[in-house]
């Protein structure tokens, strides 16, 4: 199933890059946020409700969706427009896929996963591959606070990844993945609309950008509702740090379709990099251990009690 969901989530993920570039003609970046999140959310929960999941949790699901989608939804959101905002939309964007590592890292404690050699292999080139594009970057050298912005939102998401991962354990007790998914997201948007208000002045909305809507509608159809619906299934089915290992080809994904939507250079560092975080996926999606753990997810002793 996974290589049915992945190509979904990289290419959806991917082309956000640019459609985020055309949406922000009708909208600000908040603004666009609180046009998708919810709207999303609600696509979700009708998806949901049409494949026989009941529309409200289990009680005792609550409080695991409101901290997860704390982490996975809202702060990331808010740290990532906030580090573009700071950097600009460009190749400074990418420290976020450092989420990996941070993934990676809190599997480690709160899952107990153990990283084998090949995916520590495949996190260090994937870091190497981050590394190389940010260097030409002049703006996450000169805007670190922005820099910083950027990477808390690369440490939410894989904090947030990681209690989804937890919550997917309890198999008994996880629900239906895309009633989780749904709530998340509207959960998330909570936050949001509180910094959306502070930055409330500074906000607009254009009716009359055609190009904008469509890329707004686009990015609520697409890479929030079809992709957060493969997404939750992807975590279900992969370890944690394998799992947020595979959004590596999302860049890849966002150059290419940057490239030929809106005319982005690619240089020749960009090309190693891209080569290295093939490889990096390719050694942690083959590493025996994570495909054993595909079929059966390991389960932390507390877990199975």
């Amino acid at each position: 199933m996974t290589r049915l969901l992945l190509p979904v989530v990289w290419i959806f993920w991917g082309i956000a890059y640019p459609l985020m570039s055309w949406s922000l003609q009708a909208a600000d970046l908040f603004s666009t946020r609180l046009i998708i999140m919810p709207s999303s959310g609600l696509i979700l929960l009708a998806v949901g409700v049409l494949g026989g999941a009941p529309a409200l949790p289990e009680r005792r699901l609550w409080g695991q969706i409101a901290l997860t989608g704390l982490f996975n939804m809202g702060l990331f959101q808010i740290f990532l427009i906030c580090g573009i905002a700071t950097l600009g939309p460009s190749r400074a964007p990418i420290i976020v896929y450092t989420m990996p590592a941070w993934s990676s890292l809190f599997a480690v404690f709160l899952l107990k996963e153990r990283i084998s050699p090949r995916v520590a292999l495949s996190l260090a080139l994937s870091l190497v591959a981050v590394a190389l594009i940010v260097s030409q970057e002049t703006a996450a050298r000169t805007a670190p606070v922005g820099t910083l912005l950027t990477l808390l939102a690369a440490i939410s998401f894989g904090l947030g990844t990681v209690l989804t991962k937890r919550t997917a354990l309890r198999r008994e007790h996880a629900g239906d993945p895309t009633i989780n998914a749904a709530w998340q997201l509207l959960v998330g948007t909570l936050p949001v609309i509180a910094v959306w208000l502070v930055y409330l002045p500074h906000t607009y909305f254009r009716a009359e950008e055609t190009r904008g809507l469509v890329a707004l509608a686009c990015l609520t159809l697409g890479s929030n509702a079809l992709a957060y619906f493969c997404w939750f299934r992807i975590i279900a089915l992969l370890p944690a740090s394998v799992a947020s290992l595979t959004t590596m080809v999302v860049p890849c994904v966002g150059f290419g379709s940057s490239a030929l939507l809106i005319g982005g250079d690619i240089s020749w560092l960009d090309v190693v990099a891209l080569g290295l975080i093939i490889a990096a996926v390719t050694l942690g999606l083959t590493d025996r251990p994570a495909a054993a753990d595909d079929a059966q997810p390991r389960q932390p002793a507390k877990l199975r009690q």
